[in-house]
This record gives C-alpha cells, structure tokens and sequence, in this order.
C-alpha cells in the first residue's frame, strides 16, 4: 500500500498524512541486526557470567537478559507508540465522523446479532412445543420405516392410485355402467321404477365392491398367502376373497334370473290382443337375453377388477407405511410452514432495518473513507508489530539464555544459578527447563 492515500483537500490531509507515511515506514529490522545478533547476546550473557552469580526471577528472566533483551524491546515498543500516537492526534479533526461511522456499523452488527437470536429462539420454541415434538417424532419414525421399505424394493415407490380421489370416482363409473345394464331388466321384473332403482343401485354396489376386492387380493396374492403368515392371516384373506365371490355370485345370479323372468313374461304375453285388434309377435330367446346380461357383467366386474388390481400395490404393508409417511409428512411440513412465515417476518424487518443503517453508513463514509482506512491500516500495522516485537523478544531470551547456560556448565565452579522465588540455586539444566514468561515482564 502507498505511504499516504489521496484525498480531495491534501494541505488539509497533510499532518495526517505524513504521521500514517511515518508509520507504516516503521519496523523492527534494525532491532533484529543491530540488538538481537547472536554474537552481541553472548557478549552480554558472558559479561552477566562474570560477576559469578546469576539472580533469575521467577519469570524466568535475569538481570543481564533484562538489559540486553527487554530494554531494546521496550525501546522499539515505545518508539512505535508515539508514532501511532502522532497519528491519533493528526487524526482527531476526524475522529467524530469516524465515531459516527463505528457506531453505526455496530448498530448494524446488534442488528444481525438480534436476527440470529430471534431466529434461535423461533427454532428453540419450536422443539419445546410438545405438539411439534410429537409430530417431528411421528415424522421421523415414519420416514425411517418408510425409507427401509424403500431400500428393500430398490427404491420403487409404492403404488398409492386406490389411496387417491380419483379411484372412487372410477368404481363409481363402474356402478353406474352396472345401473344402465340392468336397469331395464329389473323394470321388466318389477314393474315398480323405484323398486327397480334400488335393486340396480344395490347390485352395482355389489359388483363394484367384489371387484375391488378381488382386484386387490389378486394383486398381493404372493403376500397374503406366503408360507410366513400365519393360519388366522391367511384365512382372513381368504374369508374376504370368499365375501367377494358371493358378492358377485349374487350380482351374477340375480341379473341372469331377472333376465330370463323378464324374458318369459314378454313370450307368454305374445298372444294378448293389442289396442288394434291384433296379436303382437315379439321374438324373444331367453337365452340369448341372460348370456348378453351376465357378459355385460361380468365385463363390468372385469374393468373394476383390472383398474383395482393396478391401483394397488403387491404389498400391503408397503402402502400402510406410505399412507402413514404422507400423513406425517404432511403435519409436519405444516408446521415447518407456520415456523418459516414467522422466520420470514422476522428475517424482512430486520432486513429492512439493516438496509436503512447500512445506507446510513455509506452516506457518512464517504466523507472519512480515506481516514478510516488510514486507521484500519495503522491498526494492523499495530497488530503486526507487536506480534513481532514478542517473537524477537522470545527469540532473544532464548539465545541469551543458552548463552547463560553454556557458561554455567563451562564454568560450573565459577557460575551459580540462584532463583530469587525459591531461594535455591539452581542447575544449568534447571535454567534450561525454566519457563520464560516475557508476558509478565514486558
């Protein structure tokens, strides 16, 4: 980055730029080279060892690493922060819009920060619910047996057509086209329309419901009377395939003997005189009458049969764990509906108040962004230095310690170690093993 940042009033900007150039042209290199050379620490590490005694503290440091490492360190530190507070007091004509700046930027965080929090506490309320606790449970107990069964047929989705509207409405077709084919043969047979209604009516039913359930015992035959169930199951399935084939016996047997009475009545009137004065000659072959009845019907029972047997699925249990699964599912996204309208309150107003402060800044920016980004930068430059300030430091003890100690060993009868907080002397190896704490020193 440049040593200063232009700005639209440059005589006005001028102490502040030169303080933020000074600035960001300090470093540390000449603390590095000059006062922190292996060969200027040993000397001052040696110099320390000649007085005989060496007094370590209880950080670990001692009189001769003080002077010859921290005090430099101090020095530098001292140095830079009165280069940064040059800066802060060429910055002051601006610290007020900055002020404002920072603290509408803050607002903006306390804004997003509520956000979250509401939005926690919305999801917090929501698993506190009982209601919901029980839904999501039902809901994830259902969706793992459903996507078990799912694993087990290779991902093949259950075929739910009979669980859906349409279905009644194509058994109803199917009654209704069981009305129009004996109607008139019932009418014949009783003479009554209403009677005639209600017989046709109530046989369609019939029809219509033996072919649902023969269309459906067909369809999961394989399950139903698999050696794995048990006697009672299989002979509940059997007791209903039993209910159905009366069903339809009776439909069949009684359309063909309402046919074949209709038909007999209409020969035996044949040789009643009409209003000419003539006798009316009807063909009628009763046979032929009630074979065309029963295929009719057997044709409708044919069309239920086939449109149950594809609306339902081999295995039974399989549309069960469906039908459950759905309905679960269904609660649930109800709920997961209701708890996102009110998230989504939540996230547009305080979206809204966020946008509105965030333009507010912008505005007041504009006038202090060369200036605020003076100071972002003296900042991190703050940052940096200090974080080289104690490495060198650290790396400096610890040359000047290994100084320290070399010598004690060479010197062993000559040199002692003694530590102020034990009042104990101490080994070179002790020393060595000694943790430097520059944090409570600097």
């Amino acid at each position: 980055m440049s040593a200063s940042i232009e700005t639209s009033n440059p005589e006005a900007l001028a102490p502040l730029n030169n303080a933020y150039a000074q600035a960001m042209a300090f470093n540390i290199g000449e603390l590095r080279s000059n006062k922190f050379s292996s060969t200027q620490l040993l000397e001052k590490a040696q110099e320390e060892a000649s007085f005989g005694q060496i007094n370590v503290d209880s950080h670990g440091v001692t009189s001769g690493m003080r002077m010859a490492v921290l005090s430099p360190v101090e020095e530098v530190e001292s140095h830079w922060r009165g280069l940064v507070n040059q800066f802060d007091v060429a910055l002051q004509p601006f610290k007020d819009a900055i002020d404002g700046v920072k603290n509408l930027q803050k607002d903006v965080d306390k804004v997003k920060k509520k956000k979250e929090e509401r939005l926690a506490s919305i999801d917090e309320e929501l698993k506190s619910d009982p209601k919901y606790h029980n839904i999501d449970e039902n809901y994830q107990r259902s969706r793992q047996r459903y996507n078990s069964f799912r694993d087990k047929y290779q991902n093949r989705s259950a075929t739910m057509f009979c669980k859906t509207w349409i279905y009644p409405i194509i058994l109803f077709l199917v009654l209704l086209t069981e009305c129009f084919v004996n109607y008139h043969s019932f009418n014949m047979f009783w003479g009554v329309p209403a009677v005639a209604l209600g017989t046709t009516i109530i046989l369609g039913v019939l029809l219509a419901l033996a072919a649902h359930l023969h269309g459906e015992l067909v369809k999961q035959w394989s399950y139903l009377f698999a050696p794995s169930r048990s006697p009672a199951e299989r002979w509940s399935a059997w007791r209903m395939f039993g209910i159905a084939g009366v069903a339809l016996t009776i439909v069949l047997g009684f359309t063909g003997w309402a046919r074949w009475a209709a038909a007999m009545e209409a020969m035996h009137g044949q040789d009643a005189v009409n209003v000419l004065g003539g006798i009316g000659i009807v063909q009628v072959n009763p046979m032929r009458d009630v074979l065309i009845s029963l295929i009719a019907n057997l044709g409708a029972w044919m069309v239920g049969v086939i449109i149950s047997y594809a609306g339902h699925d081999p295995d039974p249990e399989y549309m069960v764990i469906t039908k459950q699964f759905q309905g679960h599912q269904k609660a649930w996204e109800k709920m997961q509906a209701i708890m996102k309208a009110r998230r989504q309150h939540v996230v547009a107003a305080a979206d809204k108040e966020i946008e509105e402060k965030e333009n507010a800044v912008s505005t007041r920016l504009g006038s202090v962004k060369a200036q605020m980004d003076m100071l972002n930068q003296i900042e991190l430059r703050d940052s940096a230095i200090m974080q080289d300030l104690e490495q060198a430091a650290i790396s400096g003890a610890e040359i000047y310690r290994d100084a320290v100690v070399k010598a004690a060993i060479a010197n062993k009868d000559a040199i002692t170690l003694f530590s102020r907080d034990s009042g104990r002397t101490l080994s070179p190896f002790d020393y060595k093993n000694l943790p430097i704490n520059l944090g409570g020193v600097i």
